[in-house]
């Protein structure tokens, strides 16, 4: 009697690990956002990016398919956290994110830097700064809580990284705080190198942020293997 159990436990198993291969994994649902050169579409509809590309890597390699949709920042993030979409990149760490999903390992390195006007006589480091200038940050970012957590006089949140380069240019605000992977690049499309500065405000991790519901219902192993993953990619 004992060994028919067996058997049929036997038999069990193999069948659900025939369904599991009948039925692969079904695609995570990833969003980010238009934001050159880290993610953007090309003319043709096409996905392209510094950080889109170690992604598609890395899940490449997991043989794991998955969709990516651009949307508005704050939209990538609330469908996150609604349990919409299963992740959201390229993301720098905070408290608000970190309540509803969890960080990979680094894509890339990332700066934080202030943007300011070559004439401007403010600097970031003295004290003045932070009670006097005008700061704009990109509206959804980390870099709008962060001014506000610690005493800026944030003034403006606008909807992308040109119309933060264009305020600044107007001297509607004195300073803006930016990704220097995206400013930088617009900053040079747009011919802007002899007018602006910057200075380095923090260097900070930048990843993918999954959903804790995504993660409950992975393998437990999922996020070190996609780290793991990540190291052959990021060199790519």
């Amino acid at each position: 009697m004992p060994h028919a159990t067996t058997h049929k436990l036997l038999q069990a198993s193999m069948l659900l690990l025939a369904a599991s291969c009948a039925f692969p994994a079904d695609p995570i649902r990833l969003a980010t956002h238009q934001q050159p050169p880290l993610s953007f579409t090309r003319d043709n509809g096409q996905a392209d990016g510094l950080a889109v590309r170690i992604v598609d890597c890395a899940l490449k390699k997991l043989q794991r398919p998955y969709t990516l949709d651009f949307l508005p920042w704050p939209r990538a993030q609330w469908l996150v956290q609604r349990q919409q979409f299963d992740g959201f990149f390229a993301a720098t760490p905070s408290e608000e994110r970190d309540g509803y999903a969890v960080l990979s390992g680094a894509l890339l390195p990332y700066e934080r830097r202030w943007y300011l006007l070559k004439s401007s006589p403010l600097s970031p480091s003295s004290p003045e700064f932070k009670r006097q200038a005008r700061i704009a940050a990109f509206n959804g970012s980390n870099m709008d809580v962060w001014l506000r957590d610690h005493g800026y006089q944030l003034t403006s949140t606008p909807g992308n990284s040109e119309q933060l380069l264009r305020m600044l240019q107007s001297r509607r605000v004195d300073a803006v705080l930016g990704n220097a992977y995206a400013v930088d690049a617009l900053i040079a499309r747009l011919g802007l190198q002899a007018e602006l500065r910057s200075e380095l405000a923090e260097a900070l991790p930048m990843g993918v942020y999954f959903g804790k519901a995504f993660l409950s219902r992975e393998d437990p192993q999922f996020l070190t293997q996609f780290n793991n993953a990540l190291q052959g990619c990021r060199s790519k």
